[in-house]
């Protein structure tokens, strides 16, 4: 995303990187498809799993009643309907901090450009 824009090589090999360049149009893409990813991860895994989470009585016997079977099995259905959503969230927030960061990107832009305007103007 990010690339060097101007790289100067003088003599006796010193070379110099001048400025620095970030993609927007990548950030801006990338956004978009990890959005797109967190909403298809959230539907997909929770509607895959839906019906893990309740099960009728009995659904492995006495004896599963018994041991606390289904419980268990529930209890480990829900964790894991809670972890599909958890990553589906975390993968928008992170789409959204690539947002911000083209944002902050451009303000920084925008203000080094407003100094140098001004420095030269003196």
């Amino acid at each position: 995303m990010g690339q060097y824009r101007d790289r100067m090589v003088y003599s006796r090999g010193v070379v110099v990187e001048r400025g620095f360049g970030v993609d927007l149009a990548a950030l801006a893409t990338y956004r978009g498809a990890a959005s797109g990813l967190a909403g298809e991860v959230g539907a997909i895994g929770t509607s895959t799993l839906a019906g893990t989470t309740s099960l009728a009585a009995g659904s492995f016997g006495a004896i599963g009643d018994e041991v606390g079977l289904g419980a268990a099995f529930q209890q480990a259905a829900r964790a894991q309907v809670d972890g599909v959503a958890a990553a589906a969230e975390g993968l928008d927030a992170f789409a959204t901090a690539v947002s911000d960061t083209a944002t902050a990107y451009r303000e920084q832009e925008a203000r080094n450009s407003a100094d140098f305007t001004r420095a030269y103007q003196v």
